[in-house]
């Protein structure tokens, strides 16, 4: 096997969850040339550091004794959220040659990252009984990479265009007037999470306006009730005067009523004759 061959292929690609191997595709030429290399073994032993950083896209030497060739390690992760509430950590990571385009790498990974996510979802929307298709991932993984390095002669030119590749044992330019193509993948995703943390916040502002105006239809009520309320409290203290007064003229009607049944019945019945002629 030729060097070309090592720079123009992936050897070694895997997904995992929440650091769960999902799917795995190998050039198997190429790990056949490798036969003293066990990738998974070195993927095995770098995800838990890879997890445990903050770098969401990066690469790192795969070290390994069983081969003169120089590879690297390079990954891609996010996180994703369930149905239920919780999240998994998907990580995708491939083992390369030191001198492959970086820029064809990382956007292997992305391509399968995002047909992953958009397999999971319509997995996640579909019925049970399609839980028997989630071995065809596997499938479209290996289209992916097969894709993309079919096509790297036509797309060297977008690969290449503002990057360069660095030779073994020297690090990407840092200078202003060269953006490597480790940079360009980051501003990507970078302006991905960028797009979706605007879209939580529109999200947001418009629930907010929801809870706004549901607080004003509830504030117009409560103003309607208290008016409703305020003009029955005003009829019935008027029903209470009323009563009252009818009340109190009852009282007087029967005093008097019983004052002249007292005099009538000392000075004669019902005019008061007896007393009137004295």
């Amino acid at each position: 096997m030729n060097k070309i061959d090592f720079q123009k292929h992936l050897i070694y690609t895997t997904l995992t969850r929440n650091a769960t191997t999902l799917y795995a595709c190998e050039n198997v030429q190429l790990v056949h040339a490798l036969s003293k290399v066990n990738c998974s073994e070195i993927i095995a032993q770098e995800l838990g550091l890879i997890n445990a950083s903050k770098t969401l896209i990066g690469s790192t030497p795969a070290i390994s004794s069983g081969s003169n060739i120089e590879l690297a390690l390079y990954f891609i992760k996010k996180s994703l959220s369930n149905a239920d509430g919780s999240s998994d950590l998907i990580t995708v990571v491939t083992i390369a040659h030191v001198n492959m385009n970086r820029a064809l790498v990382l956007s292997v990974l992305k391509k399968i990252m995002d047909k992953y996510i958009e397999f999971k979802q319509d997995l996640d929307s579909a019925s049970e009984g399609s839980k028997s298709k989630l071995g065809e991932f596997k499938l479209y993984m290996s289209q992916i990479i097969k894709f993309e390095e079919m096509n790297y002669d036509s797309n060297s030119g977008l690969y290449n265009y503002g990057s360069i590749t660095p030779p073994r044992d020297e690090e990407e330019t840092s200078g202003d007037e060269v953006i490597g193509p480790r940079s360009l993948v980051l501003v990507n995703e970078e302006v991905e999470e960028v797009r979706q943390l605007m879209l939580d916040n529109i999200n947001k502002l418009m629930n907010r306006g929801d809870k706004i105006n549901l607080l004003v239809d509830q504030t117009d009520r409560l103003t309607n009730s208290s008016s409703v309320f305020q003009k029955r409290a005003q009829l019935i203290k008027r029903r209470m005067w009323l009563s009252g007064v009818k009340f109190y003229l009852m009282l007087a009607f029967g005093f008097v009523f019983i004052l002249y049944l007292i005099l009538t019945s000392a000075c004669g019945f019902p005019f008061l004759s007896h007393c009137i002629h004295r």
